[in-house]
């Protein structure tokens, strides 16, 4: 996502930038980023699960595919790890600095990951 938004992109995967009719001039230039965002999406995947994207003919459908497939957004049982690794979670031999890298990175998990609601 970090590249895709880089390069301005997101369009391809929000539908924001529309498929245009063949006929137009601004195809061609619509199929050549369309065609390497792909390429930077499945590539971006383990290789057994890209080639099973590799028929798929917009960015938009393979990024629906693998959100409808892979999705871990409001998993309760992935809030419910985040949630009992941020009780379980101790500072021990670590630094500082290292404890609370890893408290960010679980807060930064749970408000990806969890609903608001799901905290109570």
């Amino acid at each position: 996502m970090l590249v895709i938004k880089g390069k301005g992109k997101v369009g391809y995967l929000t539908s924001s930038v529309p498929t245009p009719p063949t006929t137009v001039a601004s195809y061609g230039v619509w199929e050549v980023e369309n065609s390497t965002i792909m390429v930077w999406l499945i590539n971006s995947m383990e290789p057994k699960i890209g080639r099973t994207y590799l028929f798929y003919k917009t960015t938009k459908e393979i990024w629906d595919s693998v959100q409808d497939m892979y999705s871990d957004l409001e998993n309760s049982s992935q809030c419910f790890e985040i949630r009992s690794a941020i009780r379980t979670t101790k500072q021990g031999n670590l630094s500082v600095t290292e404890y609370f890298n890893i408290l960010v990175e679980l807060w930064h998990q749970i408000v990806l990951y969890c609903q608001l609601g799901m905290f109570n």
